[in-house]
């Protein structure tokens, strides 16, 4: 016999074999009884509903049917709110707009400086105003407020 045709002929029994077995296959799990109940003859429940949560509506991973876990993290570990456990959102943004260095989407930090030290006036953190800033107005701004940032 020719091993071409030998192929070919295992090749059309694996076909045909597949093609008998397969409605065995799927007939067998359609007449298993379902567990509707603890009590169900043959039935053994693994504690999970139909849609696949326990008593305490938690599936097989623990989280709830919102998707999150026992400490309020979902899968990619933000809370209720979005934010990770950082407190950074998936832009890199705090609660108040705020990225990981404490910049604002303006570039000015939570005291109105950029990353330079200079505020919009042109008034520096150290006293080195920028030229074009008004040299007394940003005196006067810098004794408002005590210098150690503390009120006494």
């Amino acid at each position: 016999m020719n091993p071409g045709r030998a192929r070919v002929m295992v090749a059309r029994a694996v076909v045909i074999t597949t093609m008998a077995l397969a409605p065995a296959a799927a007939v067998v799990p359609a007449l298993a009884a379902p567990c509707t109940t603890a009590l169900t003859v043959g039935c053994q429940s693994d504690g999970y509903d139909a849609f696949g949560y326990d008593s305490f509506g938690r599936d097989r991973f623990g989280r709830d049917r919102s998707g999150y876990d026992s400490f309020g993290r979902d899968r990619f570990g933000r809370d209720r709110s979005g934010y990770d456990s950082f407190g950074y959102d998936s832009f890199g943004r705090d609660r108040f707009g705020r990225d990981r260095f404490g910049y604002d989407s303006f570039g000015r930090d939570r005291f109105g400086y950029d990353s330079f030290g200079y505020n919009r006036q042109g008034c520096a953190r150290n006293g080195e105003d920028k030229p074009e800033a008004d040299h007394a107005a940003c005196e006067s701004a810098r004794q408002v407020r005590p210098p150690t940032g503390s009120a006494s």
